[in-house]
């Protein structure tokens, strides 16, 4: 559990009061994301949390409602007043009601999705230091364990993270290192980080040499990083052709037909002014927006 007096406080409470409500309801793919998301937090107290807070809600939508009613009654402000402030009240709630539900449903996924984007970023140069160690000699308890200490795990955060639940189980769980590798293959974020996980297993496994598997690993992911690389280049040139050709050109043929029409329709000074000051501006902040997507996805 996380170690924040207010959080625990309320993961007690909302255990307490909705702990065997949740217990029986089965999300098994809950369970699984919250494991890839590294969130160290058990499926059945975030599901007694979320309705919790769905239940804090409710009572301030009821306690809302009661409001208004009441100044309904000892003539505070006007009936229609009060039956469209109440409306309001209830359309509020009910958005952050669904939102509420929404954002719990969702945040596992999304931040193991987040995960597995900057394993698969990482991976590659981490892979190619792990070569490194192999060709030294290094045995592959002893890579894989360097790769979760603290001076590694500022430059692979993430990666850093999965390699240290291999210590975990093998340290506190009692596991063998087959069967930890094995967990740590299902429970990862990130396809490509479970099929070499899997991969090393199979080596460990069967008696081979892990110098060469990991050699062999560090030219596949480093050709993938490099094809990576270059689609990103290509859709960074699209982007490019589509912001001079949508967010610039067309403004400016607008603009040009307006000013051309202008004798024979009137006056477009209206039209000019919303392509001007409104259109213009929104365009190039949703291209920024996209870009910034996309350099989320690839981090030069």
């Amino acid at each position: 559990m996380i170690a924040n007096p207010v959080f625990n406080l309320f993961a007690i409470v909302s255990y307490r009061l909705f702990g065997s409500v949740a217990e029986k309801i089965k999300t098994p793919s809950l369970e699984l994301n919250l494991k890839k998301s590294r969130m160290y937090i058990s499926s059945l107290l975030y599901k007694s949390m979320l309705f919790f807070l769905l239940f804090l809600v409710v009572m301030i939508g009821i306690l809302a409602e009661i409001c208004v009613y009441l100044m309904m009654s000892t003539e505070f402000i006007e009936e229609l007043a009060a039956q469209t402030a109440a409306i309001l009240v209830f359309l509020f709630l009910f958005v952050v009601f669904f939102l509420t539900f929404l954002t719990f449903s969702f945040l596992p996924s999304l931040k193991a999705y987040d995960r597995k984007i900057k394993i698969e970023q990482q991976l590659p140069f981490a892979v190619n230091y792990m070569a490194a160690m192999a060709i030294a000699g290094v045995s592959v308890e002893n890579i894989f364990h360097s790769m979760s200490q603290k001076r590694i795990r500022s430059v692979y955060q993430e990666l850093s993270d999965e390699m240290k639940t291999i210590e975990i189980q093998t340290k506190y769980f009692g596991f063998d290192y087959p069967s930890a590798l094995l967990t740590l293959s299902k429970e990862t974020a990130s396809p490509m980080f479970s099929d070499f996980i899997n991969s090393s297993k199979n080596t460990i496994i069967s008696g081979g040499s892990f110098q060469k598997f990991i050699i062999a690993k560090k030219h596949e992911y480093r050709s993938l990083a490099a094809a990576r690389k270059e689609k990103y280049f290509q859709t960074l040139e699209m982007l490019s052709e589509i912001y001079i050709t949508i967010f610039l050109a067309m403004p400016i043929f607008f603009m040009i037909l307006f000013y051309t029409l202008a004798p024979l329709s009137g006056s477009q000074t209206e039209q000019m002014k919303m392509l001007t000051y409104q259109l213009v501006p929104f365009l190039g902040f949703f291209f920024l927006l996209i870009l910034e997507i996309v350099n989320e996805k690839e981090d030069l």
